[in-house]
């Protein structure tokens, strides 16, 4: 299998460290362009630039497997012509989702796969969120990305209000989402925090986790014979995110599955992300 690496020479240079180890890859091609990266069979889009959502389009219409290295865009116009064409082509389609990929993820779902509550709480040291490289929506986008995908249900009901102290920027956010099958997920996310911290809680009939992201820690409680609630702590290894990631994307296209983070994944986020704008618009009001 050929794979090219299109963007900045850095950059491409890091994912062929990625890439080029694996036993289906038989050679890798990097160009900065598109257009200049010749015959290949999958293509690793690393471009920030506003049209990178076109380059991904002509990629896939040029019949390229294509992974997008990128935050998850929020163009639900542009991700449904992506997500149909890549369709119609039968080409494997992934974006950059990290939370999905990560250990500590793929644990609990093994646990609760199919969580009845959930409820994400991210606080961002202040300072902290100043000098962040990144505007304040991706900080609850990944988190609704994730609860989309672990309930993996049609959404009954969304809320949503943010505190913008009179001004343009937002400091927090309370989501609340309400799932066909009864299932719920409150998000809460403050950038005005004295100390970061950030964790997920699901539980269903048998067991009830609390994951300390930043800690790579679980605990995880379930109940014994007696009625008391036993918890045990799980530590989990850092993984390179990057290249699991690529390892997904190449699996994906051998086996002819699905991969990690898919076109559906990603409109079905849009979807969701347009209603949560909508529903704030109305606060506002």
């Amino acid at each position: 299998m050929r794979i090219g690496i299109v963007g900045p020479a850095d950059r491409a240079v890091a994912w062929e460290r990625h890439i080029r180890p694996q036993r289906v890859v038989s050679e890798v091609a990097i160009a900065p362009e598109l257009k200049d990266i010749g015959d290949i069979d999958a293509c690793i889009l690393l471009q920030e630039e506003e049209n990178q959502l076109e380059v991904l389009l002509n990629a896939i219409k040029m019949g390229f497997h294509s992974f997008l290295v990128s935050r998850l865009p929020q163009n639900t116009n542009m991700v449904r012509k992506i997500y149909h064409a890549a369709e119609e082509s039968n080409v494997r389609l992934q974006f950059s989702h990290w939370p999905s990929l990560s250990p500590l993820y793929q644990w609990m779902k093994q646990r609760v796969p199919h969580p009845q509550f959930g409820q994400i709480n991210r606080e961002i040291d202040y300072q902290e969120f100043m000098e962040m490289d990144a505007a304040f929506d991706f900080l609850w986008i990944d988190e609704i990305a994730l609860a989309l995908k672990w309930v993996n249900h049609s959404i009954h009901h969304v809320d949503a209000q943010q505190i913008n102290l009179s001004g343009p920027t937002p400091y927090a956010m309370h989501i609340y989402l309400r799932f066909e099958n009864g299932a719920t997920f409150s998000i809460w996310v403050n950038a005005t925090a004295h100390a970061t911290t950030h964790h997920r809680r699901v539980s269903n009939a048998h067991y009830l986790l609390d994951c300390d992201v930043p800690g790579h820690t679980i605990r995880h409680g379930r109940k014994g014979s007696g009625g008391h609630l036993f918890f045990e702590k799980q530590t989990m290894q850092d993984t390179d995110s990057a290249s699991n990631a690529a390892t997904q994307f190449l699996k994906a296209i051998r086996l002819n599955r699905s991969t990690p983070f898919n076109g559906y994944d990603t409109l079905r986020l849009c979807k969701t992300i347009d209603a949560i704008k909508g529903k704030m618009s109305i606060e506002k009001r």
